[in-house]
């Protein structure tokens, strides 16, 4: 029996090489298939809510709509998402085998810069807790500096379900 009282949250940031622009070719490719992704999104069954924003390197966070423009010499941002699935395989089926972010995150992949380690985190949460994306963030640095633990967890350091309180 599956246990509603928790809910799977992920949270993931990509930071792009080179300038934040749309002279940068992630930022015009990625800024082009976020609207068919979200709308994927809203319509995936699995998938109960997402945000998404841009964290600059001090700290503030900017929405996908008023990201640009990023100030020259400020350092890359990171684009970040979080959302809630009923599951991890939901949340494999929608990453791994959807119709639009497989393709769009394959064509991006190598635009990438993972030198500061984890980009995608994973955490249980009880049914009644909101959070924010800061709070992804701070999970993500949690995971960057303990490794895997009940707190903060990967795909491929899976964490039970919390058994119903």
């Amino acid at each position: 029996m599956i246990n509603t009282d928790y809910r799977l949250i992920h949270f993931n940031c990509a930071r792009p090489f080179g300038e934040f622009n749309f002279e940068n070719e992630f930022v015009r490719v990625f800024m082009a298939i976020l609207p068919r992704i979200f709308a994927d999104a809203e319509q995936f069954e699995g998938l109960r809510w997402h945000a998404h924003g841009v964290r600059r390197p001090d700290g503030e966070w900017r929405g996908m709509t008023n990201a640009l423009p990023h100030p020259e010499g400020m350092g890359m941002p990171e684009i970040c998402t979080m959302a809630v699935w009923t599951g991890i395989e939901a949340l494999k089926e929608f990453s791994y085998s959807g119709r639009t972010h497989p393709p769009g995150m394959r064509r991006l992949a190598t635009q990438l810069d993972r030198s500061h380690g984890a980009s995608f985190v994973l955490w249980w949460a009880p049914r009644s807790q909101s959070f924010t994306l800061e709070d992804g963030w701070n999970k993500l640095m949690h995971l960057r500096k303990h490794g895997p633990t009940d707190e903060a967890f990967t795909l491929d350091h899976l964490k039970a379900q919390p058994a119903a309180a």
